[in-house]
C-alpha cells in the first residue's frame, strides 16, 4: 500500500491513498466530479494501472503536449464498464429483422415531431439545401432516428465509454483509440471537463451522435454564434449533419432507391447487400432478371434485401445517396429507416 501511495503521489500529486476522501477534484483539475460515481477503489484496477494506457498517455504528451497529470487523474477514476461490450456484441442493427427495427424509428409520431422540426428550422434546412444540396426532409429524418430530435443524446459518460472500447474491445481498438485521442483532443479544445460530456454507449455525442473525430472534422458552428453546441443548436445539427453527408459523397437531386422484382434469387445471392457502393448498371441488373417496379433513371445501382415481415423479403435497386447515409452507420436497416422516415415526414409536409 505504501509503494501505491508513492506511486499516486507521484503520478497524480495526490498526497494520500485510497482511503482518503476524493468526493471532490480540485476546480482547476479538467476532470470531472462525476467520475467519481464509480470510483476504483485501487489505482491497479482502474484503467490507469493498465500499461497499455500508461503508453496511450505517454503518446499523447509526447506527440499533443496532453498534460500528463490530468490524463492521469481522469483515467485513475475509471474501470471497465461492461455493458458497453455487452451492447457493441448485440447492435439491433446487425441482429434485429428490419420489419421490427423500423418500428422504433418510423413512427407517425416521430414524422409529425419531424414536421415540427423542420417548420421551425426551415431558414436553417433551406440554407443547408442550398449549400450542401442535401434535401431539408433527409437531414431531419436523420436527427430523427439518432436522437429523436435531441431527445435522447445518451447519459453515458463517453470518457468511460470511449476507454472500454478502446482497451477491452479488441475487434475495434485501434479504431476507438483514435477516437478516444480525439475525444480527449477535443475536451482540451472545448473547454470540457473530462469525463463531463453525456452520449451514447459507443462514445457518439450531441443530437446528431457524431464520434469525436467528426466533431473535429465535419460540426459546424451554422448559426456563427462562435461556439459549436451539437446538444443544445438545432441549427449547428442541421449544418453538421448536412455537411457531413456532402463530405461523404451525397449527391444533389438524386434518387435513393427503387422497389425491385427478382425474378431468381438464388441467381444473384451473392450480389444482395454485398458492398458499400453503387456499383452495378441497370441493364446489367435486367440481364440478371432483377427489374425495377418504379421510375428509375439509369445509373449504377446495389441491390439490397431487407426482410419487411416474417416471410416476406423485399428488394430495391438503391442508387450512391442511399449507401451515403450507410456511411453515417454502416447498416442498411439503419439506412432505409432513415429515408422511409423522410418520406414519411415528406407526406406530412405536403399537406
Amino acid at each position: 500500500m505504501i509503494k501505491q501511495a508513492a506511486w499516486l503521489f507521484l503520478a497524480l500529486g495526490l498526497t494520500a491513498c485510497s482511503s482518503t476522501d476524493h468526493s471532490t477534484l480540485p476546480s482547476n483539475s479538467g476532470v470531472s466530479d462525476t467520475l467519481l460515481e464509480e470510483m476504483p477503489e485501487e489505482w491497479a484496477d482502474s484503467y490507469a494501472g493498465n500499461p497499455e494506457v500508461q503508453l496511450f498517455i505517454e503518446r499523447l504528451v509526447r506527440l499533443y503536449n496532453y498534460d500528463k497529470s490530468r490524463l492521469e487523474l481522469a483515467f485513475s477514476r475509471i474501470k471497465l464498464r461492461p455493458k458497453v461490450i455487452e451492447k457493441s456484441d448485440n447492435q439491433p442493427e446487425v441482429i434485429t429483422p428490419y420489419y421490427e427495427y423500423k418500428t422504433r424509428f418510423v413512427t407517425e409520431d416521430r414524422a409529425k415531431l419531424g414536421q415540427a422540426f423542420a417548420k421551425r428550422n426551415e431558414y436553417w434546412l433551406r440554407k443547408a439545401e442550398q449549400e450542401f444540396g442535401v434535401e431539408p426532409r433527409v437531414i431531419v429524418a436523420l436527427i430523427g432516428v439518432e436522437t429523436y430530435y435531441g431527445r435522447i443524446t445518451g447519459s453515458k459518460d463517453v470518457f468511460t465509454s470511449l476507454t472500454t472500447l478502446a482497451f477491452d474491445y479488441p475487434r475495434r481498438k485501434d479504431y476507438f483509440q483514435s477516437e478516444l485521442e480525439a475525444y480527449l483532443l477535443l475536451a482540451r479544445k472545448e473547454g470540457w471537463n473530462i469525463g463531463e460530456t453525456k452520449g451514447s454507449y459507443s462514445g457518439a455525442m450531441g443530437m446528431v451522435q457524431f464520434m469525436p473525430s467528426n466533431y473535429q472534422k465535419l460540426a459546424l458552428d451554422y448559426d456563427k454564434n462562435g461556439h459549436i453546441d451539437l446538444w443544445g443548436s438545432e441549427a449547428d445539427s442541421i449544418g453538421s449533419v448536412a455537411n457531413y453527408l456532402k463530405h461523404h459523397g451525397w449527391q444533389s437531386k438524386q434518387p435513393w432507391y427503387v422497389m425491385a422484382y427478382v425474378a431468381n434469387p438464388e441467381k444473384v445471392t451473392d450480389l444482395v447487400n454485398y458492398g458499400r457502393k453503387a456499383s452495378t448498371e441497370m441493364s446489367d441488373w435486367s440481364a440478371l432478371d432483377v427489374l425495377p417496379t418504379q421510375p428509375f433513371i439509369p445509373r449504377k445501382t446495389g441491390l439490397i434485401a431487407l426482410r419487411t415481415a416474417p416471410e416476406t423479403v423485399s428488394y430495391w435497386l438503391a442508387y450512391e445517396n442511399f449507401f451515403t447515409i450507410m456511411d453515417y452507420n454502416p447498416s442498411r436497416r439503419y439506412a432505409m429507416s432513415v429515408l422511409e422516415l423522410a418520406e414519411s415526414i415528406g407526406r406530412y409536409e405536403s399537406h
